[in-house]
């Protein structure tokens, strides 16, 4: 199988199973290709304590919504991530997958848009492939 990486920082890349059409937006990246969008946005934070704030920011937000709540720790990365319908037109709801990888000192959220739930799977594959290298100043 092809692996695609796709840079969106020096930090942080996205690693596909297929090549994606992508733009840039102001500052978020947007990929798409046949019923799978992504769009990704970078944060920087001072430290642990800001991501600890962050993530207890996005858990009362993801509650108080009674969404769907996946949450992982791997290595020195914490994943946050919520399920969400959303209705694009009358007749046509598609499920995005709200998800945040923190580092020490930034936070990549990757918002995953799937036209068919049956296509879930991918979406989280997708998320829980990403790298985070840390870069030396």
């Amino acid at each position: 199988m092809t692996i695609y990486t796709v840079d969106i920082t020096r930090q942080w890349q996205l690693r596909l199973d297929t090549e994606y059409q992508h733009r840039t937006e102001g500052d978020h990246l947007i990929l798409w290709t046949h019923g799978i969008s992504i769009l990704t946005t970078v944060y920087s934070y001072s430290g642990n304590k800001d991501r600890q704030m962050l993530l207890a920011n996005l858990s009362a937000k993801a509650q108080s919504k009674q969404q769907e709540v996946i949450q992982e720790v791997s290595e020195d990365l914490v994943r946050f991530g919520y399920l969400q319908p959303e209705e694009v037109r009358p007749g046509w709801t598609r499920l995005a997958l709200h998800a945040f990888t923190m580092a020490e000192f930034s936070c990549l959220q990757t918002s995953i848009y799937l036209d068919r739930v049956e296509d879930l799977q991918k979406g989280l594959i997708i998320w829980r492939d990403l790298k985070h290298t840390q870069v030396e100043f």
